[in-house]
């Protein structure tokens, strides 16, 4: 990437490209030098980086980090503007002043300084809630007094960046980390830091890596150059790689018994087992002082033993002298040998005063080390009964929120509801209400409280009180105000202020109106990359469908006609694009709690087929007025098809007959009035499909399989005139899939094989057009994971192993892919695990 304009700043050119972007220099308004750093989008996870600059900058920004003056994370491209830490050169070039233009002078020059420094500056950051999990020289700057900055943490080897460059700080990290970055946001990148620390003091201290040198060497960036080119990082290789050394050794034996000491402590954090290295950088400095000051004692018990040592000496040249004088004063000699029985005596008292000192001073070091050893192992033991205990509430939220889903569920809307569940949610009410009052005063546990209380607050929605459900949102939104949630839980509460407005609209409560617009707002400041998109828009197009009636009932009936429109050709849209091309269910009853749940009584609601019968009704009223209106007529027929798959989806197959007759008796009408509406084509087409799908489960096979080829006719013909119709041929392989499923199920497995294999090939060519105007990227491979499967399935039953293994393995290499963009999704998951399964029991 190269300079660009940022409007408030002149840039100025291009410092150098980042595994995550590049660095341009530039000019504030005030003509101060800064440095702006432009992230590339599929390098960066943003609301990682927005989330973690906002924990840096509570409570004053953490000494030893660059600085941030600006940021805009949510723009394309994302950026931040810091300061410049860079020299200008004898060519009028710009030279960073970071530790990788300083590295060849170690060991040399004393490392331990700057060692010092970096942990120092990574405590402080641990202390912030952030780990910088990017550690390496390039990434380790020095302002113009010479003082430790680090910069680019959270970025490189992060969870969900789907695009990694090679760059040495993959030299720095530990193997669980190369193998899961996703550990980062379990509180797991503490000790990934105090493993890079390790590494990076093993190097500074003796020009060597710990482990795979001779490899690392040739692969790391030399003096004055930040990356090297051409090089392909095959991550788990180098974590295997890793664990294949686990001993390691010091090259040199140590400078003195300070250096010694540290090196203990380096060693602990080069353990390849995370629960052995120390928990945080806290920890290691702790570590080293501790010992600093074990140092400083036995220098102080050594002089005090020089001193005794000389009191000894002393006390003997006394004597000798004393022995002279007596010799030659045999006058006075009874009295001289009284004098030296008294010094004697007191000579004797000096040497057991020394030794009663020496042992004293020799129990309370013993006593001094021993307390210190205990510390340290209670605070290790401390340290990872705390980590267990997180890892515990971690699983055990997940657990909680499935738990908590189910609790509340209704069942299927034609099913009467389970008994007691009034009970059941008093219950859950009074369990977490008991729950929250327990752990309400631990400041640690603040988004576990506010997570309570959105639970509560659906509680509130489930029971039908939305008194309780306002005051209980109002706490929630004000907990998550200065410090917002992840993106997934921002769509939650944004789904409960939903449902608040509709259940408020049941009451006929004058504060819906209101309520309609700030779930708006809410749903729009959701963003898409990070969720479920086609449940936001399904989202929206139920807001816009009920808030059209309240519109409505104000008497403004024009734009809630057009906002009801928009809503209808919103739910079409995404039908259709749908992989499985079932049913549209209602957003409502795919999201946390089923729409039967928390809206009881609100009938008109229930599922998708209720939605769609009501939004026919207001299409057929307009009809009346306009019955040759083409596109309302398209768009009741899109209503009844849709329908037409609910009632399938539920089993009412006389239902969806009756309604897909009616969708086809439209769009043929449509069709001979204008033979060239591609879309009545398609829809034709989809609905022939159903149809046909229908008489094959009547056991009517062969006039299945005509409808089927009918339907193909048509798709075929359209595609081929219309090539760019992405959604078109995307349909078209879904027909092939089914069809192939459907001679499969009568033998014909060389049929099958053949008819899936053209509906995979359709769909690579769909993905490598990446056509704007057709179904989403990810529909379209979420679509070939499963087709693949089903390749993989009918060539295991033709007898052709291999090639099913190859299936298989396609299709789990799709949905490895998949879960990179969606990690936390059970779906791909699932997925992926029953791909691998079926590999294994080929194999």
């Amino acid at each position: 990437m190269g300079a660009q304009d940022t409007g408030e700043l002149n840039v100025i050119g291009l410092i150098g490209p980042g595994g995550c972007g590049s660095v341009c220099s530039a000019e504030d308004a005030g003509g101060k030098q800064v440095a702006v750093k432009y992230f590339e989008g599929m390098a960066i996870r943003r609301n990682l980086l927005s989330s973690m600059l906002g924990r840096l900058i509570q409570d004053g920004w953490p000494e030893g980090v660059v600085p941030i003056i600006s940021s805009e994370l949510e723009g394309r491209p994302a950026m931040v503007v810091m300061p410049l830490l860079a020299d200008t050169d004898a060519d009028g070039a710009l030279k960073p002043r970071s530790l990788q233009y300083r590295v060849d002078r170690f060991p040399g020059e004393d490392p331990w300084n700057l060692l010092m420094a970096v942990g120092r500056a990574l405590a402080a950051m641990h202390g912030k809630r952030v780990a910088h999990g990017n550690l390496k020289p390039g990434n380790i700057f020095f302002d113009q007094n010479g003082n430790v900055l680090l910069s680019d943490w959270a970025l490189g080897n992060m969870p969900g960046v789907s695009h990694l460059e090679f760059t040495d700080a993959l030299l720095y990290q530990p193997p669980e980390q190369l193998r899961d970055p996703g550990g980062y946001l379990e509180e797991a990148g503490y000790r990934w830091d105090v493993f890079a620390f390790g590494v990076l003091a093993f190097r500074l201290t003796t020009g060597e890596y710990p482990r795979c040198n001779d490899t690392f060497i040739k692969v790391a960036p030399p003096q004055g150059e930040t990356r090297r080119e051409g090089i392909h990082a095959d991550l788990p290789k180098i974590a295997k790689n890793l664990e294949l050394h686990p001993d390691f050794s010091w090259p040199s034996p140590p400078a003195d018994k300070e250096e010694e000491s540290r090196r203990e402590w380096i060693d602990r954090c080069l353990h390849l087992d995370p629960a052995m290295r120390p928990s945080s950088m806290a920890e290691v400095l702790a570590g080293f002082e501790a010992g600093e000051r074990r140092l400083a004692g036995d220098i102080e018990r050594d002089a005090m033993l020089d001193r005794i040592r000389g009191a000894e000496r002393k006390a003997s040249r006394w004597c000798v002298t004393a022995c002279l004088v007596g010799g030659a004063c045999l006058v006075l000699g009874a009295l001289w040998q009284l004098a030296s029985n008294q010094r004697d005596a007191e000579k004797k008292g000096r040497v057991d005063d020394t030794a009663e000192l020496r042992s004293t001073t020799e129990a309370a070091v013993a006593a001094k080390a021993a307390a210190e050893k205990t510390a340290g192992e209670a605070t290790r033991a401390l340290d990872y009964e705390r980590n267990i205990g997180i890892a515990r509430l971690e699983a055990s939220r997940l657990i909680g929120d499935r738990l908590f889903a189910w609790a509340m569920e209704k069942g299927h809307r034609k099913l009467p509801p389970l008994d007691g569940r009034l009970e059941r949610l008093k219950s859950l009410e009074k369990y977490f209400e008991d729950f929250l009052v327990r752990i309400g005063q631990v400041p640690e546990l603040a988004d576990e409280s506010a997570r309570i209380k959105l639970q509560l607050a659906e509680i509130s929605l489930a029971a039908g009180d939305a008194e309780k459900a306002i005051s209980r949102l109002k706490e929630v939104l004000e907990v998550w105000k200065d410090n917002p949630a992840d993106e997934e839980l921002r769509f939650r509460m944004a789904t409960s202020r939903l449902l608040l407005a509709l259940l408020l609209k049941s009451n006929n409560d004058p504060r819906m109106e209101g309520a309609f617009k700030a779930a708006r707002k809410a749903l729009g400041e959701v963003r898409k990359e990070e969720v479920d998109t086609d449940r936001l828009q399904q989202l929206m197009a139920i807001l816009d469908f009920h808030e059209a009636n309240v519109i409505a009932a104000r008497g403004d009936t024009g734009k809630a006609l057009n906002q009801l429109m928009s809503a209808t050709q919103s739910l079409n849209r995404l039908a259709e694009e749908r992989p499985d091309a079932v049913v549209l269910r209602s957003v409502l009853a795919t999201c946390y709690l089923s729409s039967a749940t928390i809206l009881e009584g609100m009938g008109n609601l229930g599922d998708a087929w209720e939605t769609q019968m009501l939004a026919a009704q207001e299409i057929a009223k307009m009809l009346k007025e306009n019955p040759k209106d083409p596109g309302l007529r398209l768009d009741l027929a899109g209503c009844y098809g849709l329908m037409a798959e609910s009632a399938l989806f539920s089993g009412d197959t006389a239902e969806a007959e009756t309604r897909s007759t009616e969708a086809i008796r439209i769009l043929e009408e449509l069709l001979r009035e204008q033979p060239d509406l591609v879309e009545a084509g398609a829809r034709l087409a989809s609905q022939i499909g159903l149809k046909a799908g229908l008489m094959r489960d009547k056991g009517e096979t062969e006039a299945a399989l005509k409808a089927f080829d009918e339907a193909l006719r048509i798709l075929e013909g359209l595609y081929a005139s219309h090539p760019e119709n992405t959604l078109a041929g995307y349909r078209l392989a879904l027909l092939w899939w089914q069809k192939g499923k459907m001679v499969g199920m009568g033998g014909k497995r060389e049929e099958e094989v053949e008819l899936i294999r053209r509906a995979h090939g359709l769909m690579t060519r769909l993905e490598a057009d990446k056509n704007p105007g057709g179904p989403p990227m990810e529909k379209i491979q979420r679509s070939s994971g499963y087709l693949l499967g089903d390749l993989g399935h009918a060539l295991q039953l033709a007898g052709k192993k291999e090639e099913a293994i190859g299936a298989f393995t396609e299709s789990a290499s799709l949905w490895e892919r998949l879960l990179e963009s969606r990690p936390k999704s059970e779906e791909y998951q699932d997925s992926l695990a029953w791909c691998r399964q079926r590999i294994k029991e080929l194999q």
